[in-house]
């Protein structure tokens, strides 16, 4: 008895699996698109390839995301004759947006069987990338590129999308924001010039095409974002303040991203932390032009005594968060 009670759950378990990818491609070779639209089967993949426990698990969240942002509807999945379509109905106008579409499109028709781990890390980057920009009016937004774990990171993925649960960020995201990317440039560029704080076309790489949507959410942050999320927005612009007085959040010559902060959900505690530490470095760097050495020096001097927090100082460093 105890053979069958040990043994029999993980035969059904293996069999199930099975049966899932055939049900879902029924006489037919199981292609990539089966397995995305499957988190049975895109679980097995990642499995297949090492990535286990919870970068497997990551991973998911970040297809499942995804795809609702790209079908529209949070508790429907597409099948993969639907998801197919909707890839390749994607309307693209940058040279970036194109060059991944079509990275998925080709990537979507490959059978399991000849799927390389490669292959698979392109394809969700590709995924995650083209969401993020054409998703249907999604809630759903890409978090700063440094943040993917080491990890999955070492594996060559390159994005997360997180689903916002941030009651002002959802609606910024879901309800200000248009969903086609040429009009979320224009909603920018309209803001920047009101809040006078910008001009998107100076501001060269240091607003890549999948990071306006973060921008937008800043921008739409500044007009119905809560008390608190608005103190911290002032804090960033005193530290974006050059020495004439003028507010520049995207300026080359001061190149942070510190507006990428509301792409992920933050708590009060943590925004008021952010909105002191701010402040700070945009107090003791009055007449510079760069923040980034006050920035770091502060955050040092707050760490000297704890080693893990010195460890998290260099992980910033190293990956670039914030300062460019």
């Amino acid at each position: 008895m105890k053979y069958w009670k040990i043994k029999v759950p993980k035969i059904l378990g293996v069999l199930c699996l099975s049966i899932v990818l055939q049900a879902q491609s029924f006489g037919s070779v199981v292609k990539l698109v089966d397995i995305l639209v499957n988190e049975v089967g895109l679980q097995n993949s990642l499995t297949k390839f090492g990535i286990r426990g919870n970068s497997a698990t990551e991973v998911n969240s970040y297809v499942n995301n995804s795809i609702r942002a790209l079908y529209g509807l949070d508790n429907v999945r597409p099948t993969a004759k639907e998801l197919k379509k909707i890839v390749n109905n994607i309307k693209t106008k940058t040279n970036k947006d194109k060059r991944y579409k079509a990275y998925l499109v080709d990537l979507l028709s490959k059978s399991d069987e000849n799927l390389t781990e490669a292959d698979l890390v392109k394809a969700i980057n590709s995924l995650i990338y083209l969401a993020n920009r054409h998703g249907k009016n999604s809630s759903a937004v890409l978090a700063c590129t440094a943040c993917v774990s080491e990890t999955l990171s070492s594996r060559g993925f390159e994005f997360t999308l997180e689903i916002m649960s941030n009651s002002k960020s959802k609606q910024v995201l879901t309800k200000m924001l248009p969903s086609d990317p040429r009009s979320l440039t224009n909603f920018i560029n309209v803001r920047l010039s009101r809040f006078k704080v910008g001009d998107l076309s100076k501001a060269g790489d240091l607003v890549l095409p999948e990071e306006e949507k973060a921008l937008g959410l800043f921008l739409g942050l500044k007009e119905i974002g809560t008390k608190e999320q608005k103190k911290l927005i002032k804090a960033i612009e005193a530290v974006s303040t050059n020495k004439s007085g003028k507010v520049n959040i995207i300026n080359k010559k001061n190149p942070h991203k510190l507006w990428k902060i509301f792409s992920e959900d933050i708590s009060d505690s943590e925004i008021e932390g952010w909105t002191k530490l701010l402040n700070e470095v945009a107090s003791k760097s009055k007449g510079k032009v760069s923040k980034k050495e006050t920035f770091f020096e502060i955050l040092e001097n707050r760490a000297k005594d704890d080693p893990n927090l010195q460890d998290r100082v260099q992980i910033l460093k190293n990956k670039n968060c914030f300062f460019q």
